[in-house]
């Protein structure tokens, strides 16, 4: 590559890179607007006092379900918005229209929650819309490539992990993965009994009787198709244990995190059931099995994982809804799919199969690199 080749690849990264954040901003926006006006039926026109909710109290009753998803629904939109508008104003006036611009759109769409029948317009709402706007455009400030913790990132993702977009994507997939904990189904580590009572290991009687084998192996599935499946992304060569080790920490914060969102502190202790210990501690041993054959097949083990876990989820649905018609997973039990464990649970249904298809396209552009066309 020639001297001046490296300026002009430069900029069309960057041009990239802006596109990208502009059609994310442009499809993310909308879903905002769909998810806050949902179900768009039978639409009134409100009282004329009707805009006097911005002014009462807050409601007495808050939820940190609806808080957590008020934050989490506009964070992503912060976060895109704080980086397009850093390249082109002060660091401190973008964050200042970041802001501005969530505090604006989430206004708008509780006006108009006021012409649709079941939504309830809350001032609450639109102070946690503009924290999660706050937050997102506080996250983009620190992703700068030439400050700290921006550069120290962007070192480790080139010292540990695979170059290119292709990469970048699984890293949004594991994402989605991170999001799908938030769910109250399973395979969350809060799901499976929640609205029947928790059985934790040492409240288990001797005889077994309340141990639910198919959660055991869901979670042994759901472990292995994920450490796997990240091992895609770690560069060849790389000592696995360290890896490994961070995979094991990384699943149990997001696991615990997402139940101490949704939970009471006081019983999160109670979460750690048998079914949740058993399955984790066998998924991890054979997902180090697993990774100690090497990298040689690496593709085709975290595609054959995937598929197991999925067919666990739906060989344990099946079965759920042939024994026990009155357990249904879907729709989500926990509520609208429009809050965070709603979305959640369909992301928990989605990722794994976008999972799949991804190592496919993975595998077509290693067989398209080595033909060398």
């Amino acid at each position: 590559m020639s001297a001046s080749a490296h300026p002009r690849s430069s900029a069309l990264h960057r041009l990239w890179r802006r596109l990208g954040l502009y059609a994310a901003l442009v499809v993310y926006a909308p879903l905002i607007g769909y998810g806050s006006l949902y179900p768009f039926a039978s639409w009134r026109v409100p009282d004329a006092d009707a805009l006097l909710f911005l002014l009462q109290p807050p409601p007495s009753y808050v939820t940190r379900t609806d808080i957590t998803t008020n934050i989490l629904a506009y964070l992503p939109f912060g976060l895109v918005l704080a980086a397009l508008l850093r390249h082109r104003v002060r660091p401190s006036r973008a964050l200042l229209l970041t802001v501005m611009t969530g505090l604006s759109l989430s206004l708008a769409m509780e006006v108009l929650q006021l012409f649709v029948p079941g939504r309830v317009s809350s001032n609450l709402d639109i102070l946690t819309n503009g924290l999660g706007t706050l937050i997102g455009a506080l996250v983009a400030g620190l992703a700068k490539a030439n400050a700290w913790p921006g550069n120290r990132l962007i070192a480790w993702r080139q010292r540990w992990f695979l170059p290119g977009w292709l990469v970048n994507v699984g890293f949004a997939l594991l994402g989605l993965w991170a999001l799908s904990q938030f769910s109250l189904e399973l395979p969350s580590l809060v799901a499976g009994r929640l609205h029947t009572g928790f059985t934790p290991f040492w409240e288990m009687p001797a005889d077994w009787s309340g141990f639910n084998l198919g959660h055991a192996l869901i979670y042994v599935s759901e472990v292995v198709a994920l450490g796997l499946f990240a091992a895609t992304l770690v560069k060849p060569g790389l000592r696995r244990a360290p890896f490994l080790w961070a995979m094991i920490a990384v699943t149990l914060l997001f696991k615990l995190l997402a139940a101490a969102v949704l939970l009471k502190l006081s019983v999160l202790a109670r979460l750690f059931s048998l079914e949740a210990l058993l399955g984790l501690g066998l998924g991890f041993l054979l997902l180090f099995l697993a990774m100690s054959r090497g990298r040689k097949r690496l593709y085709a083990q975290a595609g054959g994982a995937l598929v197991v876990f999925i067919l666990a989820r739906v060989s344990y649905w099946a079965w759920t809804q042939a024994m026990m018609p009155q357990i249904s997973e879907w729709p989500p039990s926990s509520g609208s799919l429009f809050n965070i464990t709603g979305l959640a649970y369909v992301t928990s249904v989605v990722w794994p199969l976008l999972a799949l298809a991804y190592l496919g396209l993975r595998g077509l552009a290693a067989r398209h690199a080595r033909s060398g066309h």
